[in-house]
């Protein structure tokens, strides 16, 4: 970790919080964006594909995931340019996804163009991750790292929370226009990164070891604490990009509420997201990360189970403590795979084993929710008839939540080889 070693709970001062902003503001662009393809791309494919092609396109980034980010993440630990080997790949990654994101909806429903279109974004998309996510562990000092992913969550969640309450509006009034929205605010945001870096070094030394992929599997197979990590985060993210893919498609295929009226009940969760961020972080470097999440995952299991027994919409109501959650498992696990890493792991390696994880439940989620989908539309029990099988992707989160709380259970003693980076 960069930087002096600070209190864990003291105040931050104004040029720490200028630091943590100006670092974390790309964040909002990134999810903008992200979310706007994952949540309203399913509306653009739904013209032509069935949820279990739906699940398969968007689930194909997850296989992206599990090559991308360990060969840029490790790339960017060797690359040496004036602005260091983060920049390079952040802002050659934003111009692609921009172009990509604006081709999206132009494509006209052909999947010969919009399946291409997609997959140059999510290739963008993690092309940007790894050596975004590595400039934490290069620049926040030690006994800020939840604070740090409570700035990033928080602006994340901004990006959500505008992403998925205008997003169904702006998509009735002109189908590109959140694409194109998005496009901007993505190609804007990253310069804030130069400011953040300026005078300060994310070279890393050439005694560090690790390089790209051999090393990130290196690590896995030293440390089983860092293996069961990687399984829970990986369950958590199937479980996210589950109910992301096929959310809008619930609410207006299986419920049959108005992209506006979805757009409504999902600002929900962007609010509820807002406030998350920031607590979750706090609450981390106060508490302990692997308690919080795991507290975390419990409450979004429970809470998801209403969608998957009824269709009275009164359920809406538990959006709130389910959104407050689901940040927290979006806002805390690199803060703990950056205390779990050893010592002298490269951090591009570091964040290409994040983004592996991230992958494999990116493409489980999608994948396994939408043969749920086709599987159990017509089976009336529960609510899955009533909502053509919609409901059924609840199910899989569901699954997918409690599988990682036993994994994330397993992270708290250590049984591999070599001197951890710190306790987590």
């Amino acid at each position: 970790m960069a930087g002096a070693p600070g209190s864990r709970h003291t105040a931050l001062t104004w040029p720490q919080r200028r630091f943590l902003l100006l670092l974390a503001l790309p964040a909002f662009g990134i999810a903008f964006a992200y979310t706007v393809v994952t949540t309203y791309g399913p509306v653009l494919l739904g013209r032509f594909a069935g949820p279990s092609t739906i699940g398969i396109l968007i689930g194909s980034e997850g296989v992206l995931a599990l090559v991308i980010p360990l060969l840029v993440g490790g790339w960017s630990d060797r690359l040496r340019t004036r602005v260091g080997g983060r920049l390079p790949f952040v802002l050659a990654a934003a111009v692609v996804a921009a172009v990509a994101l604006v081709l999206l909806p132009l494509a006209g429903g052909s999947p010969y163009l919009v399946v291409p279109a997609l997959l140059l974004f999510f290739a963008a998309y993690f092309t940007y991750y790894a050596p975004y996510y590595a400039l934490y562990p290069d620049l926040v000092p030690e006994g800020m790292e939840g604070r740090s992913q409570g700035f990033q969550g928080g602006l994340r969640a901004a990006g959500l929370l505008l992403a998925l309450a205008g997003g169904g509006v702006l998509l009735a009034l002109w189908r590109p226009l959140p694409f194109v929205l998005a496009a901007a605010v993505l190609l804007l945001l990253p310069a804030s990164l130069v400011a953040a870096v300026r005078g300060r070094s994310t070279d890393v030394a050439d005694g560090e070891r690790g390089n790209g992929a051999a090393a990130a599997l290196a690590i896995l197979r030293a440390d089983r604490r860092i293996r069961n990590w990687a399984v829970a985060n990986a369950c958590w993210e199937a479980a996210l990009g589950a109910l992301r893919t096929f959310v809008v498609l619930y609410f207006t295929a299986g419920l049959g509420f108005s992209l506006s009226g979805t757009s409504g009940a999902l600002a929900l969760v962007g609010v509820a997201a807002v406030v998350a961020a920031p607590l979750a972080g706090k609450l981390g470097d106060r508490y302990g990360v692997r308690r919080v999440m795991i507290a975390a995952a419990l409450l979004f299991a429970v809470g998801v189970t209403p969608a998957v027994v009824t269709t009275d919409t009164t359920f809406v109501a538990a959006i709130l403590p389910v959104a407050f959650a689901a940040v927290v498992l979006l806002t805390l696990p690199y803060s703990q795979l950056m205390s779990l890493l050893p010592e002298r792991t490269r951090h591009g390696v570091g964040a290409g084993l994040f983004g592996f994880s991230r992958g494999v439940g990116l493409l489980a989620g999608p994948l396994l929710a939408g043969q749920a989908i086709d599987a159990l539309r017509g089976v009336p029990v529960l609510s899955f008839a009533a909502t053509e099988g919609y409901s059924a992707i609840f199910a899989v989160a569901a699954v997918f939540l409690l599988a990682g709380v036993w994994f994330q259970g397993r992270t708290a003693t250590r049984t591999g080889t070599g001197p951890p980076r710190r306790a987590g």
